[in-house]
């Protein structure tokens, strides 16, 4: 099966530090071409995959780090694509199916066509995708198809990846940890509230941009200094790592309906436990008592965080590589592009005995 796979301008593939859906289509493409497929990837050319790259500009423009900035990237985003849309139409003769992560495919209605719902719908998007409800879609948890049910949806892939690329751990060293975004959805300063109630050593990484710098300098700054805090910064994967899988628990502290989080199969790859706000698809992730602990809020997981801590953490890791892997996260999307184009496929055969019908009907 040929899959154009479309990401968006402004990450690389893989990504060089933060970027949970450039990993995820990396992963993907990997997937593909060992089942023998043929993923042909519509990406910047800094992209670094095993497959064919059609060049949608030559360097990723990387997210800004204020609004002020965003503008003038978003305008230059917007062009690329325009452009890209241009190149995909061009070369639909040589492709089985379109796979969006977070494109328009408006444009490609009449082709085979999936997107993957990388991020949470809100109120703002719902007109966006009430417009689009003849497009099909993946979702990457069972959770996030309750927020908008009326989609066309092919499938359900959780986020996988190579996990030998992680290390099991069973003797973490003595600290908690908090990876993602620094913004109001992650809330990073009640992971560090619980660790300096708990008097406990907490290592904090990730990225902030212009979503969340003004979050970061009110929650986050003030506590910079404490003695038991430990600001890391935005990090590369071999950094990653070596946060999340010596860590004795890893703390997500969302206030939104979470699809998939990544960081949370990243740390239990490593046997590392979640303590996690029990929000979106956590439950579909954190098998509870075993691989982690889900609360209504961290001043309950201030009680029950002493758990995460005696959890077996050579189950946590087996458990996660065998339910999510990049093998068995492309195979869901396999099914889902069979599903997809079985049904052009009918429509197709449909359009052929209702042409065949109007030939008789005018001959009679």
């Amino acid at each position: 099966m040929k899959v154009a796979i479309i990401s968006g301008p402004y990450l690389p593939i893989p990504p060089i530090r933060y970027g949970g859906t450039e990993q995820v289509i990396f992963n993907l493409i990997k997937g593909l071409k060992e089942l023998g497929h043929e993923p042909i990837l519509f990406g910047t050319g800094d992209s670094e995959v095993d497959c064919e790259v059609v060049e949608i500009a030559p360097k990723s423009l990387t997210f800004p780090k204020t609004v002020s900035e965003w503008r003038g990237i978003e305008i230059e985003g917007n062009k690329i694509m325009k452009n890209a849309k241009k190149l995909l139409r061009s070369m639909l003769g040589g492709i089985d199916i379109i796979h969006s992560h977070g494109v328009d495919l408006t444009d490609f209605q009449d082709f085979p066509n999936i997107t993957t719902l990388h991020g949470r719908i809100d109120f703002e998007e719902f007109d966006y995708f009430q417009k689009r409800k003849n497009l099909y879609y993946a979702s990457i948890s069972k959770n996030q198809q309750k927020t908008f049910k009326g989609l066309k949806y092919a499938g359900v892939a959780y986020n996988g990846l190579d996990y030998m690329l992680f290390p099991v751990v069973l003797e973490p060293e003595d600290y908690l940890c908090f990876l993602g975004r620094f913004d109001g959805e992650k809330n990073p300063h009640l992971a560090i509230k619980l660790a300096i109630k708990l008097g406990m050593k907490i290592k904090l990484g990730g990225k902030i941009d212009f979503q969340g710098s003004e979050y970061f300098d009110k929650e986050v700054k003030p506590f910079l200094n404490h003695p038991l805090v430990e600001f890391l910064g935005e990090l590369n994967f071999q950094e990653k790592v070596e946060l999340i899988s010596n860590a004795k628990c890893n703390l997500h502290p969302i206030s939104f309906r979470e699809p998939f989080g990544l960081s949370v199969l990243e740390s239990a790859y490593c046997g590392t436990p979640t303590l996690a706000i029990a929000r979106g698809s956590m439950s579909e992730l954190i098998e509870e008592g075993r691989t982690g602990i889900l609360v209504e809020d961290f001043v309950e997981g201030f009680h029950k965080i002493e758990a995460c801590f005696e959890m077996d953490r050579m189950y946590i890791a087996q458990r996660s590589r065998f339910l999510f892997n990049h093998q068995s996260m492309t195979k869901q999307y396999l099914r889902a592009y069979e599903n997809v184009i079985g049904d052009f496929k009918n429509v197709g055969k449909n359009l052929e005995q209702l042409e065949e019908a109007e030939k008789l009907w005018e001959k009679t």
